[in-house]
């Protein structure tokens, strides 16, 4: 079902947390232009935990009134109970959307045994109309799914495969032998090791510096400028410091750099530092032309 780079887009908010949605549409149109296979919303660097239930609906909406059927259309959902997680697939139904990207309920970590977890998949796969996606995202939820209950999940009609976050090449390879020859699909969630991940067999990879220079992973994924060791050293290092190192913030940054509107971050996150911003354009500069820097950031107040 996913081939391809996908952004894990994310929300411009003005100076004072409001959601500037007329940018969500131009980031949108511009996107639209590239060779972008599709797009996930509510994802982690979406901010998703810092919008109230109006405005996740509302960006959905949006979203998918500007995004063509023939790109995939990916929806997160992080939902504490279960009860949540089938509120929130009620309220969009009806919409056409390519597969739900679901969280492991992480806040009684210590709880989430294999158990809990799979059961939590399974009713939730069983509720939704569209197909499921698990999420592994150890370094957020502090919970990581066993390859053998991620196989024991991909038996489920609807359960279609999962994105691998964890940037552990090891885990990753587990994930593969685990469900080779099934069907299931692991979408690799980690730009500093697409290169070697592509070479393990992944087609697909939800990365957040799509976000800001989508070119770059596309010609990791696609085998396309000449040097692939330089291209894939080249992602490393700008991947490492635009997330890594500095978090949305640093990826908001970059991408008005790039051209599109990344805006603020919404409390308690805080803005980037000037040597934290400084460092992101020296970084990214290669790749982008930077001009009216200046101009730019002062629109987004």
């Amino acid at each position: 079902m996913f081939k391809g780079i996908f952004p894990p887009l994310t929300v411009p908010f003005a100076e004072d947390g409001s959601i500037l949605w007329g940018k969500v549409e131009s980031n949108l149109q511009t996107y639209l232009a590239t060779r972008l296979s599709g797009f996930l919303v509510l994802g982690s660097n979406g901010e998703a935990v810092h919008l109230t239930d109006s405005e996740k609906y509302e960006l959905v909406r949006v979203v998918r009134s500007c995004v063509p059927e023939d790109r995939s259309f990916i929806v997160g959902l992080t939902a504490a109970t279960l009860i949540e997680a089938q509120s929130f697939i009620d309220g969009l139904s009806g919409m056409k959307i390519d597969a739900f990207l679901v969280s492991v309920p992480s806040y009684y970590k210590n709880k989430m045994t294999h158990t809990a977890q799979a059961t939590f998949f399974n009713d939730v796969a069983d509720f939704s109309n569209a197909p499921i996606l698990l999420y592994n995202v150890p370094q957020y939820s502090g919970v990581t799914l066993p390859p053998l209950m991620v196989k024991e999940l991909s038996t489920h009609p609807n359960i279609v495969g999962m994105k691998e976050s964890s940037g552990n090449l090891i885990y990753l390879q587990q994930i593969l032998d685990t469900i080779e020859g099934s069907g299931f699909e692991v979408l690799l969630g980690s730009a500093q090791i697409l290169g070697p991940a592509k070479f393990l067999g992944i087609e697909a990879a939800i990365v957040a510096v799509a976000c800001a220079l989508p070119d770059l992973p596309i010609d990791v994924m696609e085998g396309r400028g000449g040097d692939a060791r330089q291209s894939q050293l080249d992602l490393f290092r700008v991947s490492q410091t635009l997330t890594a190192e500095h978090g949305i913030a640093g990826l908001k940054k970059a991408m008005d750099l790039a051209g599109y509107w990344g805006g603020f971050c919404r409390a308690p996150l805080l803005p980037l530092e000037a040597s934290a911003g400084r460092a992101i354009e020296n970084v990214i500069g290669p790749f982008v032309q930077i001009a009216a820097t200046a101009t730019s950031i002062s629109q987004r107040k």
